[in-house]
């Protein structure tokens, strides 16, 4: 018997979702809900759904899986609207930025018999490099070959976290048992932090003495990271993970500070040596992670020596595994 799936969210990651099981048609049955009726619309047109509904609670009714790939702000609302017509047994999958924030509500909000498991999805290298988003930036591939987090909370049943597990293995990922806490604190590095420095970035230059000349100016070194922090999310979706996750922002943000005064005294003190040396070992870590990541067109011309790394512990091998193995892949 088909597993009956609602996917709440349909643009990049829900239609994403929707298109990668589009040919598991004996496996899953995909229903639809998205708050803008034209995106669930279009997502039904693009093969993302086999149905849409429009009422929020009826597309939960009789459900035996729920993905929801909507902002973090409108997580807890969702739970409270669909809670009363949640089948015994159901299990809610959740794709937003703060895993402990949203294990709270689901233990406050969930009839008993209900089950929550967090989901951090990596994606695909080769959408890594596109900017853009909602139902257009969807592809069926956005997760295939890529890993992804499951975050079950203490207590959740083997029969639901197996559903989970078999749930990113149909997507084409491959699943990793992990936690709440070991989530939120990958997800606030690699994925909240970019987009709040982005804003500064984006603070300390527009509208700015020189900004008129300026913005005509700014190049693809400007534009790729302004792009790609307000591609997707709104400004209260970033607030309220930014919130959630407060003790690692603040930890990052006090680290990335302390980062930025070092190198504005050793410009300032016109150390070239230095500055030199610090460009090129970063440099060399950059190309070393984006050739880990299959962006294979990233590496520079020349190569570089690799430094010796020391052997990994437990957490670093996870993350290794996560966002990709330190030592580049050979070009096939």
């Amino acid at each position: 018997m088909a597993v009956k799936l609602t996917i709440i969210g349909l643009g990049q990651i829900g239609g994403s979702i929707g298109l990668a099981l589009a040919s598991q048609t004996e496996a899953v049955q995909r229903l639809g809900h998205d708050k803008e009726p034209e995106v669930a619309r279009a997502a039904q047109s693009a093969g993302a759904v086999d149905k849409v509904q429009f009422n929020l609670p009826a597309s939960a009714d009789g459900a035996d899986l729920l993905a929801l790939a909507i902002p973090l702000n409108d997580v807890r609302d969702t739970l409270n609207f669909i809670r009363e017509d949640l089948k015994d047994g159901a299990v809610i999958l959740d794709f937003s930025p703060a895993k402990r924030q949203v294990e709270t509500w689901a233990r406050e909000i969930l009839p008993e018999g209900r089950y929550y498991i967090g989901l951090v999805p990596a994606l695909n290298p080769i959408h890594l490099a596109e900017i853009g988003g909602g139902l257009n930036a969807a592809h069926a591939d956005l997760f295939t070959g890529a890993t992804i987090l499951v975050c079950p909370p203490s207590g959740t049943p083997e029969n639901a976290v197996r559903l989970a597990t078999d749930f990113v293995k149909l997507l084409g990922a491959t699943p990793l048992i992990s936690d709440a806490v070991e989530a939120d604190g990958l997800m606030t590095a690699m994925m909240t932090l970019p987009k709040l420095l982005a804003y500064a970035l984006a603070d300390s230059t527009m509208d700015k003495p020189g900004w008129r000349d300026a913005q005509n100016m700014a190049g693809r070194s400007y534009a790729m990271p302004i792009a790609s922090a307000f591609d997707r999310d709104d400004a209260d979706g970033l607030r309220q993970a930014t919130i959630a996750n407060r003790d690692n922002i603040v930890r990052l943000l006090d680290e990335h500070i302390e980062a930025l005064l070092r190198l504005r005294d050793i410009v300032q003190a016109e150390d070239r040596e230095t500055l030199a040396k610090k460009m090129r070992d970063t440099q060399t870590k950059a190309y070393q992670w984006l050739s880990a990541r299959g962006l294979e067109r990233y590496q520079p011309t020349t190569k570089r020596k690799e430094d010796k790394q020391e052997p990994l512990g437990m957490g670093d091998r996870m993350k290794q595994m996560f966002w990709g193995t330190r030592k580049p892949r050979e070009n096939k």
